[in-house]
């Protein structure tokens, strides 16, 4: 058994805390023994169907016990994990598989039906395993049927740290996703930044709604792990039920993305729920307004909110922003972790000085190992050891980070660098507002102007004249929006993330940039 492998963290809580619960869902509760009882037959099983070292599995999952166990036993054979968006269309779920080449795929029974149509369209998957009782399609194979017929013993592999775990293929919020490949010592050195942090400990019950193919779920997943901690599960989001939750299994931090907020915000009878228990909201996967921070503290001051900044291609941890840091330092993602380097370079790759705003680069243990087959990509992102994120941020006088905005989404008019994010900003403190995007479009005279698109609160209504106006009273008159689309929601990514690209085609945005 290899110490340092992430593997190691089940055989260590399996004896240390055998009768401790590992995971709680509607379904079951799993405790650390048992958990380990079922990656080992798990294991032995795909062993037996001929899964080997380097090989890649996919799967696609709710969130489950079944799932967290199929990632343990893919990594117990030294196998890749490929995980599987639950809400792609099957055009993307072939080029994902056909990308990875992938060969095995396992996923839940709510996606039997989903599985046989990516079996019909592509002969890169050999096999597909299905949990539940019962499979629906004859050439499928049963979940329960496979550990049922299998050992619990430890299969042996030789695991080494510099191994390959999983590959995560972004959100393609830019375009065509590529496949970051996180090794072992990636995800122990981003656990371990996460355990540094003090945000969680061996005590902690960690409730996921966000999905757990998501690369900051994951992270946060196994630094609760690899301490001993419980998580609990849930297949979608419900504020009410979270809340429910949190009362009967003792929660003590809820990981949320903006939307996942403004839900409990929204509650009408929030405040009969017994929340002693929860810590804090831990939040990074996308911008967090202000404003919306401000509303959260508010209506929960006894709850902290923890926000951080990070990246897929990190591994998730980049910088965290502690809770005692959360008035002083308003807009700030915080401090690099205990194991990150961060610089503010220049387009020339030179040292901003403090306080301006140039390209965000990071540096550590937790930075991916490539993009899956794609050498070119690999060598644009990852230069001399520095990984460069397309962020836009700057640094304070006590090296606190502030993320300004994407490279990409920077609007330049009239010669002057726009970015959105100080738009959005501001608009979000609007009351009658509930979410906006800010985008360049064409202008014959400025080359870029403004435009907003707006998603109003429930039963509100505004002008676009009135809106124009309020942000001229609050902002330097280049800035302003010129044009406003109200819509009735913004497209996003499973983790909240607003999908700029798709709004470009939709409104008329610029789509083609130099840089």
């Amino acid at each position: 058994m290899n110490l340092t492998h992430i593997t190691y963290m089940l055989e260590r809580n399996s004896h240390k805390y055998p009768d401790k619960a590992a995971i709680i869902s509607s379904q079951e509760q799993i405790t650390y023994r048992h958990y380990q009882n079922r990656v080992y037959r798990l294991a032995n099983a795909l062993r037996r169907l001929g899964v080997k070292k380097g090989d890649r599995v996919s799967t696609l999952f709710y969130n489950s016990p079944e799932q967290l166990i199929t990632y343990m036993a893919v990594f117990q054979l030294g196998a890749i994990l490929v995980p599987l968006n639950f809400r792609l269309s099957l055009p993307e779920y072939l080029f994902i598989l056909n990308s990875s080449e992938a060969s095995l795929l396992i996923c839940g029974e709510e996606f039997t039906e989903l599985a046989d149509k990516i079996h019909r369209n592509t002969s890169q998957i050999k096999n597909i395993i299905v949990s539940g009782q019962e499979k629906s399609v004859p050439d499928f194979i049963g979940w329960e049927e496979l550990l049922v017929a299998e050992t619990d013993e430890l299969p042996s592999e030789t695991l080494d740290d510099e191994d390959s775990l999983y590959i995560l293929y972004t959100s393609g919020t830019t375009g065509r996703p590529k496949g970051a490949v996180i090794t072992n010592k990636n995800l122990i050195w981003n656990s371990l930044n996460g355990v540094i942090s003090g945000v969680l400990s061996g005590d902690e019950v960690v409730f996921y709604g966000l999905p757990l193919f998501h690369g900051a779920a994951m992270g946060g997943y196994f630094a609760t792990a690899l301490l001993g901690g419980t998580v609990v599960l849930e297949k979608s989001f419900d504020p009410a039920k979270t809340f429910s939750l949190v009362q009967k299994e003792k929660i003590t931090v809820i990981p949320a993305v903006p939307a996942m907020l403004r839900a409990f915000l929204n509650l009408p009878d929030r405040d009969r729920y017994d929340l002693s228990s929860l810590k804090c909201f831990s939040t990074g996967a996308t911008v967090v307004p202000q404003a919306l921070k401000q509303e959260l503290r508010k209506a929960f001051p006894n709850i902290g909110i923890v926000d951080s900044y990070g990246l897929t291609e990190a591994t998730s941890y980049v910088t965290i922003l502690p809770e005692k840091d959360f008035l002083r330092k308003e807009s700030c993602v915080g401090l690099p972790h205990a194991f990150v380097e961060i610089r503010i370079v220049d387009e020339q790759n030179r040292d901003v000085k403090t306080g301006e705003i140039g390209e965000i680069l990071v540096r550590g243990p937790n930075i991916m190992k490539e993009y899956f087959n794609d050498p070119e990509a690999t060598a644009e992102t990852i230069i001399d050891g520095w990984l460069h994120t397309g962020d836009m941020g700057k640094r304070d006088e006590e090296g606190y980070l502030y993320v300004v905005d994407r490279k990409k989404d920077m609007i330049i008019s009239g010669g002057e660098n726009i970015y959105p994010r100080e738009i959005e900003e501001l608009l979000h403190t609007h009351p009658k507002i509930e979410d906006v995007a800010v985008i360049g479009v064409p202008d014959d005279r400025w080359g870029e102007t403004v435009k907003a698109v707006v998603v109003l609160k429930k039963g509100e209504a505004l002008s676009k004249e009135d809106l124009m106006a309020f942000c001229r009273e609050r902002l330097a008159h280049y800035k302003c929006p010129r044009h406003i689309d109200f819509v009735k929601e913004l497209p996003k990514t499973s983790t909240g993330k607003i999908i700029k690209r798709v709004i470009r085609e939709r409104h008329g945005g610029i789509t083609m940039r130099p840089y």
